[in-house]
């Protein structure tokens, strides 16, 4: 497939032309008037986007050129009118990024080294075979650190393989608290809703701070009887007791920590998404026909989410483990894992018809990168934008379709100026261990380490900060 050349330019949009571009979105409409003239001035908490793909990239027509321009990434960096948004000011592309092939005594297969590894940087762990995740994802290590709840978000369904089929529960999730234990994602966008703000659709912020108030009064309450009965307990049963009162002050902590972090950011409470599921049962699990619109939602409200200071970590995850979306509708209506991605089997395509297919599939998956940190830079904080404090990871289970492990594409969006040195880059420093991306992660994100996961020091990405 031929190249075609971007427009090269990396010039950011004005404000006026941010703020409309947050006005274009639904559930952002009533922030972008709120938001337009605040300006604290106070330095800005950092927080974190991961988003996670399957099925690995078409590798001619994603890397870029000088200009970040790509067919695939022209996608992420292109308005909905076709002009520059801004981003490629604002990302750095690392190339070389290589997930070595390792069951570990497990029977995954090379979607599961990607998908259970790349956030834990942790080897393989079996669970009756299965391989899951061998430690916590960054995600949530973060989210321990600052005494957080992160909001936890995919999109799964699939016409060609419901999800989950059965020994396969270890691909329902990326994200992990701990080795082999999921942090399972809403797949409800309503459900999401109802999380953040409640079931009244015409609540207030002011609803979220009480609901959280008299969550913790609740909690308060239960320590209060769990302490009474622990001075009648033996010393055996009196550790488990013990175990149990800390997750519960944990919890407590949790939401405490959001009291005294929520200013009222949200000026009204966004309009409730569509109940699909309502509509299609199948929505969430066989009937992937849905997709885009439930994907548009969830980022809609993980945007919200952060700018409301109601978390600062969201991760999205598109799709399942290996997943088998359709994509019809980018008009390609086929098991895109096993009669697209798995056909294409050399970095330049095995064939004009294929390579078509992967980039289409791939540009969709840049568009909804593109939607939400678009929406993340439209927010004015601290002098730039709430994007400018965010690192925004989108990354892939795989190098490409069939199984290939090297060049495994990463793109990082925001902190430039407040981390990383400078944005619009390509970086490619040849082969480095996915172990970094996380390593590289947590030290942007104020939790300096030497390394990450199995590898305690290899340092952050290469020629990035």
């Amino acid at each position: 497939m031929k190249r075609r050349l971007g427009s090269g330019g990396a010039g950011a949009p004005s404000r006026r032309r941010a703020l409309q571009a947050l006005a274009a979105i639904p559930f952002a409409a009533p922030l972008a008037r709120a938001f337009a003239a605040a300006d604290s001035g106070t330095a800005p908490p950092k927080r974190l986007v991961l988003l996670m793909q399957n099925n690995g990239t078409q590798q001619a027509n994603f890397w870029p050129d000088g200009n970040l321009s790509s067919p695939i990434l022209d996608a992420l960096f292109t308005g909905a009118d076709g002009s520059d948004n801004g981003l490629r000011a604002k990302a750095n592309i690392i190339k070389g990024m290589s997930i070595p092939f390792d069951q570990n005594g497990t029977n995954g297969n090379q979607h599961d080294m990607g998908f259970a590894r790349m956030f834990t940087g942790e080897r393989l762990l079996s669970k009756a075979g299965s391989p899951w995740g061998g430690g916590p994802s960054v995600d949530q290590i973060l989210a321990n650190d600052w005494s957080i709840d992160s909001l936890t978000l995919a999109v799964l369904a699939s016409n060609y393989e419901p999800h989950t089929k059965p020994g396969f529960d270890h691909r329902r999730s990326f994200c992990y608290v701990g080795p082999a234990t999921l942090k399972y994602p809403l797949v409800d966008p309503v459900r999401v809703y109802g999380k953040l703000f409640g079931s009244n659709a015409g609540g207030s912020s002011v609803d979220v701070r009480q609901r959280l108030m008299s969550r913790r009064s609740v909690l308060d309450a239960v320590y209060g009887n769990l302490d009474e009965i622990s001075r009648r307990l033996g010393k055996d049963d009196g550790h488990k007791l013990d175990y149990h009162m800390t997750a519960i002050r944990d919890v407590e902590q949790r939401l405490s920590t959001t009291l005294a972090g929520q200013q009222l950011a949200c000026p009204t409470t966004p309009a409730r998404p569509a109940d699909v599921l309502a509509l299609d049962p199948g929505a969430e699990s066989t009937v992937d026909a849905y997709v885009p619109q439930l994907v548009n939602d969830m980022i809609d409200l993980g945007a919200v989410a952060l700018a409301c200071g109601l978390t600062r970590v969201v991760t999205l995850q598109l799709g399942f483990c290996g997943g088998k979306w359709s994509f019809a509708w980018k008009g390609i209506n086929m098991n895109c894992h096993d009669d697209v991605a798995h056909l294409d089997t050399s970095d330049e395509g095995s064939s004009p018809e294929n390579t078509m297919r992967v980039v289409a599939m791939n540009t969709f998956y840049a568009g909804c990168v593109a939607r939400l940190a678009t929406a993340l830079d439209a927010v004015p904080e601290a002098g730039g934008t709430i994007l400018d404090s965010t690192l925004v990871v989108w990354a892939n289970e795989e190098g490409r379709g069939d199984h290939n492990q090297d060049n495994v594409p990463v793109v990082l969006l925001g902190m430039v100026g407040r981390g990383i040195p400078a944005g619009g880059r390509l970086i490619d420093k040849g082969k480095q261990p996915f172990n970094r991306l996380g390593c590289t992660i947590l030290n942007l994100m104020g939790h300096p380490v030497a390394g990450f996961g199995d590898q305690a020091t290899c340092g952050s990405f290469a020629g990035l900060l």
